[in-house]
């Protein structure tokens, strides 16, 4: 049985940060949710955090970080969880030199080329292709949903170096690609919240160095899970942030407006679970502390559950404030339209970071160890 609660230690840094921050407010978005702005401004605030050393704290200390566990990562929830923890896992100590510090300081913004138009949800089709050149490698393929791709300067990325492999997962190499390399296209796609954060990614044989390669060639693919991993476990632990925030702002609604009981019970339903979910996450990263155990399949648990939960809190909201609720602007609008756009952005999430039905599936297999289904028709 894991223990919930926090060690001294980590409390102390709680209260170390607590007494940091009411010196350096946290900027605030006034008014209805502007993408440019929001990456303008976190950008900015994330430099200050990587100064006193209060972003990416579970990192090692040579590379900006404190040393300590991913517990007392989410104590300020601004934890680097995807590219930065792979370098360290895996990268060489040029490439750690070379992109850590500015990864901290947001002097550099990545993004990922893991999906393809034809390989969502199966990563193991992708075709983009990486052929040895005289300089290093030519990287030609498409990529989509490649989130914040238009501000990134990077992008960590999966190609195929080899189609001669037994299995799909065999023949693909993680590659690190500058941005600014000619052959690289970029184009933001509409979201229907009005927002445009995803985008297409061409690219005709972009560049890309020797020693811009993770590990070794045709190792892409364990490489790239233990990016998804972390992406599930860590990075989902920060997203509870976004369904307490959906509540909060229920819960204020309330105060102005008449809830009847169906209504009260259940949004209180809603915050047992979303609290339930939580709890379950932070059992799992409390297992990480000490190094004995790497994040690893049971990050599906709280993907699904996080993802789920908040797309239901969200359709909730949505359901409130009578036929003025299907309004995103103007006086009549419920919430200055948060509701409605939450709702709307809420639909992705069972998508992004891998489907509801692929977490299901891992589950199955590598939590639970069910049979695959064509082992059972046997």
């Amino acid at each position: 049985m894991i223990s919930l609660r926090l060690n001294k230690a980590t409390e102390k840094l709680r209260e170390d940060f607590l007494h940091w921050l009411s010196s350096h407010p946290v900027p605030r978005l006034e008014g209805p949710f502007d993408l440019e702005r929001f990456v303008e401004v976190s950008r900015a605030w994330q430099s200050t955090l990587a100064k006193d050393r209060w972003v990416g704290v579970h990192w090692p200390e040579a590379y900006g970080g404190r040393g300590l566990g991913l517990v007392d990562e989410l104590i300020n929830l601004f934890g680097l969880t995807m590219v930065g923890p792979v370098l360290i896992e895996h990268g060489t100590e040029s490439q750690k030199q070379r992109f850590l510090s500015k990864i901290l300081s947001a002097e550099e913004i990545w993004c990922q080329g893991f999906s393809e138009p034809g390989a969502g949800s199966d990563l193991g089709a992708i075709r983009c292709k990486a052929e040895k050149s005289e300089k290093g490698w030519s990287i030609t393929g498409q990529k989509i949903w490649t989130s914040f791709a238009h501000h990134a300067d990077w992008c960590f990325l999966l190609a195929r170096n080899s189609s001669e492999g037994k299995t799909k997962f065999e023949g693909l190499t993680y590659f690190l690609l500058s941005m600014k390399e000619k052959g690289i296209r970029v184009r933001p796609l509409q979201q229907i919240t009005g927002e445009r954060e995803f985008n297409e990614l061409f690219l005709d044989e972009a560049a890309v160095a020797d020693d811009c390669i993770v590990g070794n060639v045709g190792d892409g693919w364990n490489i790239a899970i233990s990016t998804l991993m972390y992406e599930r476990v860590i990075l989902t632990f920060s997203r509870h942030l976004q369904s307490e925030q959906a509540i909060k702002g229920i819960a204020e609604y309330f105060q102005t407006n008449e809830a009847s009981e169906s209504e009260r019970e259940k949004f209180g339903s809603l915050i047992a679970r979303s609290m339930a979910v939580r709890a379950l996450a932070l059992s799992h990263l409390l297992s990480y502390e000490g190094g004995a155990k790497k994040p690893g399949p049971e990050g599906s648990l709280d993907k699904l559950g996080w993802s789920e939960t908040f797309q239901d809190i969200c359709r909730f909201a949505f359901s409130l404030g009578g036929p003025e609720r299907i309004l995103r602007s103007g006086s009549l609008s419920v919430e200055e339209g948060l509701f409605q756009r939450n709702y709307l952005y809420s639909r992705g999430r069972t998508i992004a970071a891998g489907t509801s039905e692929v977490q299901r599936n891992i589950i199955a297999e590598r939590v639970l160890g069910l049979p695959r289904e064509e082992k059972r028709k046997r």
